[in-house]
This record gives structure tokens, C-alpha cells and sequence, in this order.
């Protein structure tokens, strides 16, 4: 079957990029895309343009979650709180994500940058329905955007998230939400996004793919497994499907964030379970030898390897550079067909009565037949024997899982996952002991929402720091 990819751009119209893949934009909006989406004629605003433009736009920022310009992306924060990222540089507020002390007033990551992208996708989605409501596709996209936003706040936030926006230009506060009740928004905005594309050509078939995956992850988060990879079999979303995010060559401020902390800059490091520090070697309790394993999914050069050479930006650690996204530009899926078979794998996982047998098959399937990633193709590898039991097959699962998504904004939610609906403790599945750079790792298993969301009167801070 034929591999199937959504390029959602900033700087270039969505749809345009479709349908070099797909050839299912109707030509009205094709014309109607602005050449510039920032720029709106006062006098255009509420005509089909405007609607055009403001879809885009959302689009793209819904892209912020990984490519932020050269700042802190919350996929790769995310993972930096996990197990996949290590800290290469002098920053504090760096380090205490990577020894998982955080403070709320730690402003590496933006949790109202995050929170606001909502704002403009809700803006879009009114003018599309106002001015071009035949674009079902596009606007079931953009509940899928504003479902994934949320989905994302729920997997990686603290407990108490307050879901305040940006709408028209006026801002919104809201009461603090806890991260079910956040997945519950995201989870009715993809019933929404399903209702509306009702269209039978490839580009709705396309978006309808993209909200079963996405709805898939939000009903694993909520322990439903079985109904999630009733979503997502071979029959409705293929294992070569991916909805990929690019960005734009033209544009400096529009890099894949992985790429310039780690490759170019070089002031995040690919992390393993030995770090190697100023000369003295350190074991992390729990963490995947990311860099060291030598594993077909994760390419990784040491920066002494690399040309020209990477050195990291404290000139102590010791430098892994990734090499899943070579290029500042290059497409990671957002969602994927690999997704999907990884919801059907742990279904099997968590079944009733636990079918290690089934699971392993699906796995097995992924390892003899890698799908793409992104631009990247991975070497087959061989298979693995059943696990002896349960407790077995949730490690090799969550092992597997880790290196089939690195770099993909799951890690840190699986981590939380195995201590809420595996019964792990924190200290049995996060980085722990000796931290390299003095101290011992903390007891951090999510971001909290920043001090600086105190100014909405009805939040007065995290309801609990809980996995």
C-alpha cells in the first residue's frame, strides 16, 4: 500500500502541499490561499481569504509543539524530562528539567505558549464555518488540532490545567482542569472533527485516518484500550499513513526544534543509561541506552563523529547527536500508521485475559517490516521471543514503544502511563540515582503550569504533581 503524507507547513498553504500527495483539494480553496497568512486586508476579514488564511495560520502554530525556532519544544522538553534527552549546556532551568527538580517559576517551557495556540484554531474554525463551510475536511482537521493541543497539555501538564484562550483577540481564563477532564475536551473535539468530514475523497479519508489515530492515543491515556484499537486496524489506517510536520527553508525561525538544540547548537545531548561526565561515568537507573544501543530506529553519531564536529555547549558532556532528522527541515509525523500499531499491540498488552502472543506478533511485524519515519527509513532487524510473562512483556512493550517513537512527544506520557495504569512506582520507570552534575535526580514525573498563570484569578496552581 502506498504511503500516505500530510505536510501541515506555516509558511506554505496546507492543502497546496496535500495535494502533491493526495491531489483531493477542491481547486476554490487552492486559489483562495493567501501567498502570505499573516497579512489580511482589514477589508477581507470574513470572506473565504480570510477563513483560508486563518487555517493555516492555526495550523501551523498547532507545529510550535516541535518546531519552535530555536526555542524550547515541548516534544523535546518532554523528552528531556524522560529518559531520550540529556542537558549539554549551562542553563539551570535546563538542568532542573534534566535532574527533574523543577521550581514553578522554571520558564523553560512555555505553558501559555502551549495553552494559546488554541485560540487561533478556534478563530479558524469559526471563519470556515462561517465563510467556506464546505471545507469539512479542513475544518474536521482543525478540531483535530485543537484536540492534539489539549491531548498534549493532558499528557505532559501537571494535574490542573487551566484551558484559557485567546479568542478574536480578547483572552479567556479558565478554571483548573484535571488531566481527564482535559482528555475528555480533546476526546469530544475528535468526535466533532469525525462528524463533520464526511467527504469520500482521499484527503477526507485522509483527515478521518489522523482523527482515529489521534482519538486512539486519547482513549489509551484514558484505560480504554480495547475500544482504541477498534479505532486504528489495518483496514482503517495503514501502517505506511503518517500526517507529518515540515517547515520552510525560507524561513530561519522555522526550524525542527530537536534538530537545533541538539544538532546544531548543540546544547541537548541524545541521553543513554551510562553518562559519561566530565570523565567519570555515571549509571541512570531506568533510562534507555538511546545513544549507545546502536538500535536500526535511533541513528545517533558521536559529536566527535560528526562533520564538522559538534562539541557540546558546556564542553564537558559527553555529545550524541541524533541523526532521525538530519536536515533543520525534515518532516516527523505528528500522528502515524506505526502509532496505530503499537494501540493494537498494547490492547493485546492489556486485554482481559493478556494476549503476549498477539502482541508480539505485532510487534515482530514492525521490527521484519519497518514503516517510515518521516523521511527516515529503518533497517529491518530481527524478531524477538515472547516475553516469560507480564511483567516481562510491559517492559519489552514500553522498550519497544520508546524506540519506535522517540523524539515524538510519547515518552514522558508512557512513563506517567506505567505508574498510573501499570502499577509501576516512579522510581522503577523514571531517570533515577547519582545525577551526573551533582546532586541526585528529583521526583519530577510532569510539568507543572508556571507562576506566571497566576494572574487567572481562578487558578491558584497545580491540583496535585500526580502521574
Amino acid at each position: 500500500m502506498r504511503q500516505m503524507i500530510y505536510r501541515a507547513r506555516w509558511a506554505a498553504a496546507a492543502c497546496a502541499t496535500a495535494v502533491l500527495v493526495l491531489s483531493a483539494c477542491d481547486w476554490k480553496n487552492q486559489l483562495l490561499e493567501p501567498q502570505n497568512p499573516g497579512l489580511i486586508d482589514p477589508g477581507a476579514v470574513g470572506s473565504p481569504a480570510a477563513a483560508a488564511a486563518l487555517r493555516v495560520g492555526a495550523i501551523g502554530r498547532l507545529r510550535n509543539l516541535v518546531n519552535c525556532g530555536g526555542g524550547e519544544c515541548l516534544w523535546e522538553e518532554a523528552g528531556h524530562l524522560a529518559d531520550e534527552y540529556k542537558n549539554a549546556d549551562f542553563q539551570p532551568t535546563r538542568q532542573d528539567v534534566d535532574q527533574r527538580t523543577m521550581t514553578t517559576n522554571n520558564g523553560t517551557l512555555s505553558y501559555s505558549g502551549i495553552t494559546q495556540i488554541r485560540g487561533p484554531i478556534r478563530d479558524a474554525i469559526k471563519a470556515m464555518k462561517a465563510s467556506l463551510p464546505d471545507s469539512t475536511s479542513q475544518i474536521g482537521e482543525l478540531y483535530i488540532a485543537l484536540a492534539f493541543v489539549e491531548m498534549s497539555l493532558a499528557e505532559n501538564f501537571c494535574n490542573g490545567i487551566p484551558l484559557g484562550s485567546t479568542e478574536n483577540g480578547v483572552a479567556t481564563t479558565g478554571e483548573p482542569l484535571t488531566n481527564q477532564q482535559v482528555l475528555d475536551s480533546a476526546s469530544a473535539h475528535l468526535d466533532t472533527a469525525l462528524l463533520v468530514t464526511t467527504g469520500t475523497d482521499a484527503g477526507s479519508v485522509f483527515i478521518r485516518q489522523t482523527a482515529w489515530v489521534t482519538k486512539a492515543r486519547v482513549l489509551v491515556d484514558k484505560g480504554q484500550w480495547a475500544t482504541a484499537a477498534g479505532l486504528v486496524s489495518t483496514t482503517a489506517v495503514p501502517t505506511s499513513f503518517q500526517y507529518v510536520w515540515t517547515s520552510s527553508a525560507a524561513l530561519n525561525t522555522d526550524d525542527l526544534g530537536i534538530w537545533t538544540l541538539v544538532n546544531s547548537v548543540a546544547r541537548v545531548s541524545v541521553a543513554d543509561s551510562i553518562d559519561n561526565w566530565n570523565g567519570t561515568a555515571y549509571l541512570i537507573r531506568n533510562a534507555i541506552p538511546f545513544s549507545s544501543l546502536n538500535d536500526p530506529r535511533i541513528p545517533v553519531l558521536s559529536g566527535k563523529l560528526t562533520t564538522p564536529k559538534v562539541a557540546p555547549e558546556d564542553g564537558a558532556t559527553d555529545m550524541y547527536v541524533q541523526q532521525l532528522w538530519k536536515n533543520r527541515d525534515d518532516p516527523i509525523p505528528m500522528v502515524s500508521g506505526l502509532d496505530a500499531r503499537l494501540v493494537e499491540a498494547e490492547a493485546k498488552l492489556k486485554a482481559t485475559t493478556p494476549d503476549i502472543p498477539g502482541m508480539m506478533a505485532i510487534l515482530n511485524a514492525l521490527r521484519t517490516a519497518p514503516p517510515r519515519m518521516g523521511n527516515f527509513q529503518p533497517a529491518a532487524m530481527t524478531t524477538l521471543p515472547d516475553p516469560p510473562d507480564q511483567a516481562s512483556a510491559v517492559n519489552l512493550f514500553f522498550r519497544e514503544k520508546a524506540l519506535w517513537t522517540f523524539g515524538r512527544g510519547q515518552r514522558l506520557n508512557d512513563l506517567r502511563r506505567m505508574i498510573r495504569q501499570y502499577g509501576r512506582t516512579e522510581d522503577q520507570v523514571f531517570p533515577a540515582g547519582v545525577y551526573p552534575k551533582g546532586g541526585t535526580f528529583g521526583h519530577d514525573v510532569n510539568f507543572p503550569v508556571p507562576d506566571n498563570e497566576l494572574v487567572n484569578p481562578l487558578f491558584k496552581g497545580c491540583l496535585d504533581r500526580n502521574a
